[in-house]
């Protein structure tokens, strides 16, 4: 028992940068307050940690509820179907056609296409129950693509016809289209045509003049009688061109 209590007392010293006077509590440990970061280490927490033989993590033995955790802490796979390509046992298949008699080569092969895949399908489907859906058989004597051209005939290459048909049909194509040619329509009119053809008339503006204002006399006038004042306008009129620079308005007082 002293000897586990001075154990404990070198590790609070060793824990503690400044030397403890009194009696060394296991309390104090755990008190982040009393806690000193040794020289060249970081300072604890003050939490007690499991002895050496302790084990972290959740054991796989107490995960059995088929959840999303044991999911994530197990590695049991779903095994996938392996496909396997299934090889046709062509000796029992000749032997199969030849009592059946079946002797040339074209026969052979449509009982290899029949017989062959239907064996092979149902053996992988015996081995692969509930793998993915197969393609279909292949149907025999089936070509892919796309099919030839028919050979021309002799004759008409040598006679020319089809030069002379697709000049037939030429001359009939420009008949036709001269028949039927097309007379261009009436051009759609858009707001440029419209402006040209209909020109907006100017808007005169008329100086805004108070009703009240509109028969009121001039308070002031200058000249001696109406004679003077046409003369001294029909002046002014005349110096007009001369201070603009063009020819002056005709008189029409």
């Amino acid at each position: 028992m002293s000897h586990s209590k001075a154990i404990f007392r070198n590790r609070m010293k060793e824990s503690m940068t400044s030397p403890r006077l009194g009696v060394v509590r296991e309390s104090m440990r755990k008190d982040p307050l009393l806690i000193k970061a040794p020289l060249g280490k970081a300072r604890t927490r003050g939490l007690t940690l499991p002895g050496p033989d302790f084990t972290y993590g959740t054991s796989i033995n107490s995960v059995s509820n088929g959840g999303v955790a044991q999911v994530l802490s197990s590695w049991n796979v779903q095994p996938r179907c392996e496909d396997s390509t299934q090889t046709l046992d062509f000796v029992s298949l000749n032997r199969n056609a030849v009592r059946s008699g079946l002797i040339t080569s074209k026969e052979l092969n449509r009982y290899r296409h029949q017989v062959g895949r239907t064996t092979a399908q149902n053996r992988a489907s015996g081995r692969h129950r509930g793998g993915a859906s197969r393609p279909p058989p292949v149907l025999p004597d089936v070509t892919f693509g796309v099919k030839n051209r028919p050979a021309s005939p002799l004759a008409d290459l040598l006679s020319y016809s089809y030069a002379h048909r697709w000049i037939q049909e030429q001359s009939s194509n420009q008949t036709s289209n001269q028949e039927h040619q097309v007379k261009p329509g009436r051009v759609a009119e858009n707001r440029t045509s419209l402006l040209r053809k209909n020109r907006s008339l100017p808007v005169l503006q008329t100086p805004f003049s108070p009703p009240q204002w509109s028969q009121v006399p001039p308070a002031l006038d200058t000249f001696r009688d109406p004679e003077a004042r046409r003369r001294a306008l029909q002046t002014h009129r005349s110096k007009y061109g001369v201070h603009r620079g063009r020819q002056a308005p005709r008189d029409t007082v």
